[in-house]
């Protein structure tokens, strides 16, 4: 498993995907290739904002997080809406 600090802000939106936040606290994300959409609850938005956070917008409390963003993180990949991101900033 990744350290939390390390899965934090380590992906991004996979070519074609749009993340939409929702004013609720919930999160849409579109492929705009397959046109499959994705709902997030807030509680899943929360996981995936932390995702693809830049280094300044990490939560704090990402640690208590740290099984659920690796869950998180495999099914959002496996599922072809986010990719890494290499450290450069480069998608891998």
């Amino acid at each position: 498993m990744q350290h939390t600090q390390d899965i934090c802000g380590a992906f991004t939106a996979a070519p074609g995907v749009t993340i939409t936040p929702l004013p609720f606290g919930g999160a849409v994300l579109v492929n705009g290739r397959t046109l499959a959409l994705l709902e997030c609850a807030e509680p899943d938005a929360a996981l995936l904002a932390a995702l693809v956070a830049a280094p300044a917008n990490r939560h704090e409390r990402a640690g208590a997080m740290a099984a659920p963003l690796q869950a998180a993180a495999e099914r959002l990949v496996h599922d072809g809406w986010l990719v890494p991101t290499a450290k450069d900033g480069d998608v891998r």
